[in-house]
């Protein structure tokens, strides 16, 4: 028997206000603050679970570029803070028995997989010497992938829930990037790059007045994604949009065509805003500058390979007292600018297939549709596992883990989540188990 939410939300909600207090008042600033934040984000979360990936990703990535000053850990420790208050929430509605049953899919044996090996490595990484904080380090490259993939799973159950966080993470990430279009730097596009092939989608099927909205704001997401310079984004995105085009059946070709020409009609308006003519001269001095200390790291990390193939030599490896150019001697690993090496290094073959296994599974099922929003999904995941040859982030490529749960979900559930906004019924019933042939 399910428990009624409102009750026991007040008393909770009037528990986390009191405790909300304490915290600011008790505690030192910087802890006091993360501490009601995360309170905070607990109780939005409570009431609505779907919002923990949209405000995570996105809100993650803003209070934690404010906030950390250009230390990538304190901005990893942002989102990790928002990706726990979540898993917080979502224990507190399993508790109360107000949270719908998680559905399965293809892929939930390969991510939990992959997280018992991340376990093992850790403690076979310490076993051999290397630095805890460095098996830190490795371990959260690991483990982003099935936290993200489990985040999805376990908080978008149903048809709504996909559609409002949908709807959320594109509202978001629109303010997000008109308030930074102008602003000289590297910014965004990875934000965007992720909202653009649903949104090809979405202009493919949506008619009148929706239609316009939609193909403004894809093509509004396309010109950031290019000002971003991030050469890694663009070879996914360009990779991605191709599989579209070739896999996309009718609608999403004609959607696919419509967004391009809105960005370029966005990109020519854009064009006489001095900040964006500003930003965009940063797209040549991307091109030009190349860290020399690429093939160093990626030679050294292949060379731990090299001497352990199968298993890597544990979470947390480096090699001391490397020569790169520029940068006279330091340690190298055990992330390197390469995703992959950076798995074959710290758990070796064996790691890789336990990586690649559920994404691939994923992409077998979403590249099976030509007009659903499960291609779009499938395409980007490609996206990313060819721009993680050479690139490989500092907060981890979460995105290998949120694609593949976004792909997988919507799999038999394809055209339901805009069936609201193109003014069909919105389907209440929980989505389907997603199975595909072993």
């Amino acid at each position: 028997m399910r428990v009624p939410i409102v009750g026991p939300t007040v008393l909770l909600g009037g528990a986390g206000m009191g405790a909300l207090v304490t915290m600011v008042t008790l505690l030192p600033g910087p802890v006091g603050l993360a501490a009601a934040a995360g309170v905070l984000c607990c109780g939005v979360f409570l009431l609505w679970p779907w919002a923990v990936l949209p405000v995570g990703i996105i809100g993650g990535a803003v209070i934690g570029a404010m906030l950390s000053g250009g230390d990538v850990r304190g901005f990893i420790a942002v989102k990790v803070l928002l990706l726990a208050a979540g898993g917080v929430a979502l224990a507190v509605r399993q508790w109360l028995r107000v949270e719908r049953p998680t559905r399965r899919t293809p892929a939930d044996v390969g991510m939990l997989c992959l997280i018992a090996l991340t376990v093992v490595a850790a403690i076979y990484g310490l076993a051999v010497g290397n630095r805890a904080e460095e098996v830190l380090v490795a371990a959260y490259q690991m483990a982003t992938i099935p936290v993200y993939f489990f985040v999805a799973t376990h908080t978008l159950t149903t048809t709504r829930r996909i559609l409002a966080a949908g709807v959320l993470y594109v509202v978001l990430a629109g303010v997000f990037t008109a308030l930074a279009v102008t602003a000289p730097g590297r910014h965004g596009g990875l934000i965007t790059v992720i909202a653009i092939p649903p949104l090809i989608w979405a202009a493919g099927r949506l008619r009148g007045w929706r239609r316009v909205g939609v193909l403004l704001l894809g093509g509004f997401f396309a010109v950031d994604v290019l000002l971003a310079s991030y050469r890694g984004i663009w070879l996914a995105a360009a990779l991605a949009l191709l599989i579209v085009a070739v896999r996309g059946g009718r609608t999403v070709r004609t959607g696919l065509a419509a967004t391009a020409a809105a960005a370029i009609a966005v990109a020519a308006v854009l064009a006489l805003q001095p900040g964006v003519r500003d930003r965009a001269s940063e797209i040549t001095k991307g091109l030009e500058q190349s860290a020399g200390y690429r093939g160093v790291e990626s030679s050294v990390g292949l060379g731990v390979f090299a001497d352990q193939p199968l298993v890597g030599a544990g979470l947390g490896q480096s090699t001391r007292g490397v020569y790169l150019s520029g940068f006279t001697l330091t340690d190298v690993g055990p992330v390197y600018h390469a995703f992959y090496v950076t798995v074959l290094a710290n758990i070796g073959l064996v790691g890789l297939l336990l990586v690649l296994w559920p994404i691939l599974r994923s992409v077998r099922v979403g590249l099976r549709s030509r007009n659903g929003i499960t291609l779009p999904f499938a395409a980007l995941s490609c996206g990313f596992l060819a721009a993680a040859v050479f690139a490989a982030p500092t907060d981890g490529h979460w995105e290998l883990g949120l694609l593949p749960a976004l792909t997988l979900l919507t799999a038999q559930q394809e055209g339901a989540p805009l069936r609201r906004l193109a003014g069909a019924p919105l389907l209440r019933r929980p989505l389907h188990r997603t199975g595909v042939p072993a």
